[in-house]
């Protein structure tokens, strides 16, 4: 009888450990984090969503297999090329008041910043506790960031924007440094940095997990999809927004911008029609190639351990409120898809959880047991992907202003375009308040009843008390981030003193 109690507990102590074992080798099993990227791509373009008619059968995966968030945004920027300041902000985890742009308001490294904490990018960290870090596709915040964030980079496009079929990219490693520009004229800029993608998982055989930087360039304009994508929307059958206007009903910052001449003024539906097709079209031929590289993740036997996140790194407006970019505050433009799948990531789960898209550094720092960074001044959203909390913010700050002289588009000081917005959103209430020279503009909606941004509330006497707690929160979260706007002077006082930017004349 001795004898089988002591085989039993023998028995049980082997389990035990060997469960033990079991258990810590996968703790400390670091997660791979695979990262996906599209340039100018609202909030809502997700079949999966219902939103907008478009076709992502690979997008609508992501949402099954994760956890969407789906008040997901970017802050704003200082410049006109939106994209440039929204990817410092991902990069980095901070604010764009707090990230120092260079002479052609691009917010890139200086060289001799290369050695400054605050500007600590998420691959950069993540190389140094022991992922081997990749990137490919378009990088606008110039070479030394990529320098310092990453092991090897194939098919990388240094830029802002750029043709579609042809376009120059370059490869870069630490050992063989950047190699001559190439280009493959036949293939669509998404197939290419697909390629690229593709092919580091194929040959990827290292111990240690990787990170994956995957940003394409689509769809950003000149949209121009392959045929047959062109072909899935034809113009005639493309239904308007319901908040389509010929033009803006005021005068605001940058409605002459670039992107807003891309088409004349007012807007005609037959336009617009035709802007949403290529738009969609460019979105569902990336989706096709996103497709692939989810595809090579699993045939790799990676796809059970690796976190993957897609995102956006702004909107567009394409007719709503008679705009056609993304240099304003509303919902269109400021608004991002925002997925995180993985590892003990719920699936088909969203959360309406205040989000930014610079909360990605310190969230993917909480999902793989990272300390987080202090240079970090955004939040971890772990907890509400986790189920542990509703919320990390109670509110949000949104802030656009065109750069005094903007000469990323050949305006000079005397004629600079000025003008700017900041909005704060809390609750199902946001505030906007537009200024342009001598004139301020406040817009108050409920987006819960009013989610495209119509019904201006702010003359309404039931709302006075809202307008007062939302400019007060405005307030309080522009001194909080560093934002040097001041409500009270004409254009913010952004353009007091022009010299303090650094910059010469064209």
């Amino acid at each position: 009888m001795m004898g089988n109690f002591k085989n039993i507990a023998i028995l049980i102590i082997a389990i035990v450990l060997f469960g033990c074992n079991g258990v810590d080798k996968k703790k400390v099993e670091k997660p791979n984090i695979l990262f996906l990227f599209t340039d100018d791509q609202r909030q809502g373009t997700i079949g999966a969503y219902d939103h907008d008619k478009v076709k992502t059968p690979n997008m609508d995966k992501l949402v099954k297999q994760g956890t969407s968030f789906t008040n997901s945004y970017i802050l704003g920027a200082a410049t006109a090329a939106v994209c440039s300041p929204s990817r410092a902000m991902l990069m980095t985890g901070r604010h764009y008041f707090n990230i120092e742009p260079n002479v052609y308001a691009q917010f890139a490294f200086p060289k001799e910043e290369r050695g400054k904490s605050d500007l600590l990018t998420f691959p950069e960290y993540f190389k140094a506790n022991g992922y081997t870090t990749f990137a490919t596709g378009k990088q606008h915040n110039g070479s030394i960031w990529l320098e310092r964030g990453f092991s090897q980079i194939k098919s990388a496009f240094l830029g802002g924007m750029t043709t579609h079929f042809g376009t120059k990219v370059k490869d870069y490693t630490p050992e063989a440094g950047w190699s001559e520009p190439y280009q493959q004229k036949e293939k669509f800029s998404s197939e290419v940095f697909a390629d690229a993608a593709v092919g580091f998982l194929e040959n990827y055989n290292q111990d240690n997990p990787f990170l994956m930087y995957v940003a394409f360039t689509a769809p950003h304009d000149p949209r121009t999809a392959p045929k047959e994508y062109q072909e899935l929307y034809p113009a005639n059958a493309i239904e308007l927004p319901k908040n389509f206007m010929p033009e803006h009903p005021f005068e605001i910052a940058d409605d002459r911008i670039r992107d807003e001449v891309l088409v004349a003024f007012p807007r005609t539906e037959k336009i617009i029609q035709q802007e949403i097709s290529d738009y969609y079209a460019m979105i569902t031929a990336t989706d096709t190639q996103i497709g692939r590289v989810l595809k090579a993740l699993e045939e790799a036997g990676k796809v059970d351990n690796t976190i993957i996140v897609f995102s956006g790194d702004n909107g567009l407006a394409l007719g709503q409120h008679g705009l056609l970019g993304k240099q304003n505050v509303y919902e269109h433009s400021v608004g991002v898809p925002l997925i995180f799948c993985g590892p003990n990531i719920p699936e088909n789960t969203k959360v309406d959880a205040l989000a930014y898209l610079h909360d990605v550094f310190p969230t993917l720092c909480g999902l793989t047991g990272l300390e987080i960074p202090e240079s970090v001044q955004t939040k971890d959203l772990t907890p509400v992907i986790k189920g542990e909390s509703k919320s990390v913010r109670n509110s949000m700050l949104f802030a656009y202003n065109s750069w005094p002289g903007d000469l990323l588009h050949g305006h000079s000081l005397k004629h600079n375009p000025g003008g700017g917005h900041r909005a704060v959103r809390k609750g199902d209430y946001k505030l906007i308040v537009s200024a342009k020279h001598d004139v301020f503009t406040y817009q108050l909606f409920n987006l819960k009843n009013d989610p495209l941004e119509l019904a201006n509330l702010v003359e309404d006497e039931k709302y006075g008390s809202i307008k007062e707690d939302l400019l007060k929160e405005l307030q309080e979260l522009i001194e909080e981030t560093g934002d040097p706007a001041d409500l009270s002077k004409k254009e913010f006082g952004l353009y007091d003193n022009p010299e303090d930017y650094n910059f010469k004349e064209k």
